[in-house]
């Protein structure tokens, strides 16, 4: 809790205290600054975890191969499913491939602790299609798309037909929504979603420092557009709680809707433990907390 009451109170002020606390109390309304807020501590999911296959793919100095250090802080921060993000590389047609078959297989050999986030390039043309079709026929339901690591432009005309195929093939697209040198990203994003509006998207890390631009999305909701977009608050939620823009953030996801925000550690970046208990204390209701650790990933993914 951030705000605690000073311990020298009239004795007024004590008793009008006692008698809020035993007044119901409505979970979904906003939290009061410095009211008290029981977390919510059952199951959580994390959209976005990145699996580590070779010498070649980490993510950084500490990510370790395998699922046997995630699966032992997936255990520690309460993490009932997490997703296994691959990517793949412009060209490599082999290797992406095979590490989505890896990655499809040791979320199969989990049991259901993780499942699969798959990649194509979109630059990859007719083969990336078929490879889309490939997984969805092996049940993947993610693929991961990130416009700096595979350094493509979101507008252009392949990432759409990419994303057109996802859609008919029921597969949930995550893109990566923090391109610093490309100011325009959110806009394509925007416009991308528009177009396809058969295909379902989750845009990681909520925009980062551009998070402001994503209250676009509601804007065109009241058109009856956008509703077919997600955000992951992974690496954004840790930067942001205890910051002087933690509120306007957290008027953004109430914004866009408390329904669209999905948990995400971006392991190895942020342990699950870390990453949940930012979102925690972004003073959120127990029931919205609930919503964005646990109920909107296991409704869009069916989990």
């Amino acid at each position: 809790m951030k705000h605690k009451l000073p311990c020298l109170v009239s004795g007024a002020v004590m008793l009008l205290a006692a008698l809020s606390a035993c007044a119901p109390r409505d979970e979904s309304a906003p939290k009061a600054e410095g009211a008290a807020v029981d977390d919510y501590r059952g199951a959580i999911i994390d959209t976005h975890a990145h699996l580590r296959l070779g010498d070649d793919d980490a993510a950084s100095a500490e990510h370790a191969k395998g699922t046997v250090e995630l699966l032992r802080l997936d255990d520690a921060a309460g993490v009932e499913h997490s997703a296994l993000i691959v990517m793949a590389r412009r060209g490599q047609l082999e290797r992406t491939r095979a590490q989505n078959d890896a990655v499809i297989s040791t979320a199969k050999e989990s049991q259901g602790r993780f499942y699969p986030v798959v990649s194509v390039h979109p630059a990859d043309g007719d083969a990336a299609l078929a490879e889309l079709a490939r997984v969805a026929a092996l049940g993947a339901k993610v693929v991961k798309l990130h416009p700096n690591t595979q350094n493509f432009d979101v507008a252009d005309p392949a990432v759409a037909t990419a994303v057109q195929k996802c859609g008919e093939l029921g597969l949930v697209v995550l893109f990566d929504s923090y391109k610093p040198w490309d100011p325009g990203e959110m806009g394509k994003l925007l416009l991308l979603s528009i177009q396809q509006p058969k295909t379902r998207f989750v845009l990681a890390h909520m925009g980062f420092s551009a998070f402001r631009e994503t209250v676009g999305f509601a804007t065109v909701g009241k058109l009856g557009m956008g509703g077919n977009v997600w955000f992951d608050i992974s690496a954004i939620a840790t930067t942001y709680v205890d910051s002087p823009v933690e509120a306007e953030l957290v008027w953004t996801f109430r914004t866009l809707g408390i329904n669209k925000v999905l948990f995400g550690s971006d392991w190895p970046v942020d342990t699950p433990a870390v990453a949940a208990d930012a979102v925690r204390r972004l003073g959120l209701t127990p029931a919205e907390q609930q919503r964005v650790l646990h109920d909107n990933a296991a409704e869009l993914l069916g989990l």
